[in-house]
């Protein structure tokens, strides 16, 4: 570990303290054990696992930290360091008396060998404060000063997921692995040219939308990841859509001028009947 990451988890450590402080302040605190460390120290450098609730595992490796519930992708090492470092500096606020865990999620710290490092409960958030998490400690639920917001249930806090320098490309998730290319849309995406690490000769490719959602996978040159990402991150690479031609010429519909209608027949005029003259002497 570098002397700047020491630095900020020595820094990390003291906020841990005063957030500490002001939540033993809050309540009906047990002055025998305010202030006690929660888990105690360890030697960082020993740990090769951490286990939250099962539902995140890191493992350490020849290679370096992988998220084991993440396709084995890469961690982060100095996120482990630093949350390590708050799980040692974990203090009692205050004792939360008759309070029972809504929350209860396991996490375990494993060294090599498969030895115990560390091992903690933690309960839920606070319900109304914007720090502290409760913890499960000598039987009962304490109040501390830290979050803990990084051992949760998403795998992804765990690593870095900008995957792009220019122009800026995170991703949101892993894709499926073993998806078929009519699903992916690689073998007719889009390819472009992107900075990796101030790699300039870098290609991105851009495939099918996900689903039926706006978010599309694409693909890094060497590497054996597909990414799910955001659509807005990758429009810039693809064609834009043509608005329709307009017709150069209507066709004229010829209609026929409608039949005049016949002249209505004149009635017949009515012969009136003349008069007979009477002869004379009749």
């Amino acid at each position: 570990m570098t002397s700047k990451g020491l630095e900020i988890l020595v820094l990390a450590a003291a906020g841990l303290g005063a957030g500490a402080y002001f939540a033993g302040r809050g309540g009906s605190a047990a002055p025998a054990i305010e202030g006690e460390k929660i888990v105690g120290n360890f030697a960082i450098d020993k740990v090769a696992k951490i286990d939250i609730g099962g539902k995140v595992v890191l493992e350490a490796g020849d290679d370096g930290w992988k998220i084991q519930t993440m396709q084995g992708y890469p961690a982060d090492r100095s996120k482990i360091a630093e949350n390590l470092m708050k799980l040692q500096e974990l203090k009692v606020g205050q004792v939360v008396r008759g309070k029972k865990l809504s929350e209860k999620t396991p996490v375990s710290v494993t060294a090599a060998d498969g030895s115990t490092l560390a091992n903690v409960v933690l309960g839920e958030r606070h319900e109304k404060w914007n720090y502290g998490r409760y913890v499960e400690y000598k039987g009962q639920a304490v109040l501390t000063g830290e979050s803990l917001d990084m051992f949760g249930t998403d795998s992804k806090r765990w690593c870095d997921t900008k995957i792009v320098d220019d122009p800026w490309i995170s991703f949101n998730s892993l894709a499926e692995p073993g998806l078929d290319d009519s699903v992916l849309g690689f073998a007719t995406g889009v390819v472009a040219k992107v900075t990796v690490a101030g790699d300039t000769n870098r290609t991105i490719t851009v495939g099918n939308k996900v689903g039926s959602g706006t978010d599309r996978y694409v693909k890094l040159d060497g590497s054996k990841w597909v990414y799910i990402v955001s659509s807005y991150s990758v429009d810039k690479f693809l064609p834009k859509d043509k608005p329709e031609e307009k017709k150069a010429e209507e066709k004229k519909v010829e209609t026929k001028p409608a039949d005049k209608p016949k002249a209505e027949a004149k009635p017949a005029k009515e012969v009136k009947a003349k008069p007979v003259k009477k002869e004379k002497g009749a």
